[in-house]
């Protein structure tokens, strides 16, 4: 989720990859959202995957677009806001620079249609936090 390619690659041990291009500086067009979540579901169903979705810095892009995955899960935009930035206090999740209601909108109706019922049941399984020392 960048605007150049992954430093992430097959040789880096990752299964697959997959690069959306797109910026954190001006609004997500409809058809790069779509990309995204598309190019997400499609990892994230493989039985087993791991998914690991990542930017050049972490706070704007991927923090968004896991966000709008989760709402398209069918997960309320504020519980996937605070899963997410309880997780990665520094990450935005849905910042206003890139999406709008629309976005949450489209993300909502093709969960609905493309993403739903999801092959796997036990996909967002929140890891633990890690206590404070």
């Amino acid at each position: 989720m960048s605007d150049r390619p992954s430093d992430v690659s097959v040789a880096d041990g990752f299964g697959d990859v997959a690069w959306v291009p797109m910026s954190d500086s001006r609004r997500l067009l409809p058809a790069t959202a779509l990309q995204a979540l598309n190019a997400l579901h499609e990892l994230a169903a493989a039985p087993d995957a791991h998914v690991y979705v990542h930017c050049m810095v972490g706070r704007l892009r991927s923090p968004t677009i896991l966000w709008l995955y989760l709402i398209a899960l069918g997960l309320d935009p504020h519980t996937a806001r605070d899963l997410i930035e309880s997780r990665a206090p520094h990450a935005t999740a849905g910042h206003y620079q890139m999406v709008s209601n629309e976005h949450v909108r489209l993300a909502q109706k093709h969960g609905l249609a493309h993403f739903l019922p999801h092959p796997r049941s036990d996909l967002v399984v929140p890891f633990p936090l890690a206590e404070e020392e």
